[in-house]
């Protein structure tokens, strides 16, 4: 074989490379079948599972494993009721395992973030960039209503966290609760925001290497604070 010459895969890479594109190509249709069901306000949130959504490590995506995602949706139910309004942050995780739930309240649930393939929620999903906060939809809606708010900001740096945290601020009722899940490295600018440090420790489906830690501003019921 000259050097012009293409490079032949081996039969064995070639069988692995024809099923990653059928699990590609039937995730996507599924995904599609979903979107559909939400532009005709009918999709069923129960029936929707992380499974659904690749994650896209460029826009740092991590998806929690299913321990965590139950326990983080837990405490929301366990602070809240149907009259609550309910914001996830950048965590859809959180968010998609909380529908499943079919909380009482789930009209009253939102999921702010930028991945746009979250839209199966219809009218509940807001495009969401930390960057520009000002210019995501509902901002006038929620601003200073919001009972709890779930976050996990999407890039472990101070600029991201510290944006991150004025939306929060900006839609957080007076004495509203807080639960942030970021890395420990963080934890100098999660108290300076009057966020506790607790036990829990999130955890992700695929690994992650940064110690990661959950902070709140009141006495949860899922885990403690820490001594």
């Amino acid at each position: 074989m000259n050097s012009d010459s293409e490079p032949e895969l081996s039969a064995d890479t070639l069988q692995i490379l024809q099923q990653v594109m059928r699990e590609q190509q039937e995730q996507e249709e599924r995904f599609e079948q979903l979107r559909q069901q939400a532009l005709k306000d009918k999709a069923e949130e129960e029936a929707i599972t992380m499974d659904v959504f690749r994650e896209d490590w460029q826009l740092s995506q991590f998806w929690y494993d299913d321990e965590t995602s139950e326990t983080l949706a837990r405490e929301i139910l366990d602070n809240t009721n149907a009259e609550s309004l309910v914001c996830c942050i950048s965590s859809p995780t959180v968010y998609v395992k909380l529908m499943s739930m079919d909380p009482p309240g789930k009209n009253n649930m939102f999921l702010f973030e930028f991945d746009t393939r979250f839209e199966v929620y219809g009218r509940q999903f807001v495009h969401y960039d930390y960057l520009t906060p000002s210019e995501f939809r509902l901002a006038e809606e929620l601003k200073g209503s919001v009972d709890l708010v779930v976050v996990d900001p999407p890039f472990l740096n101070e600029d991201c966290l510290t944006r991150t945290l004025e939306t929060v601020k900006f839609l957080l009722k007076e004495g509203g609760k807080i639960v942030l899940s970021t890395g420990l490295v963080m934890a100098p600018i999660a108290a300076a925001a009057g966020l506790e440090l607790t036990t829990f420790m999130p955890s992700h489906r695929n690994g992650l290497w940064n110690d990661f830690r959950c902070y709140v501003n009141y006495k949860p019921s899922r885990f403690t604070l820490k001594a």
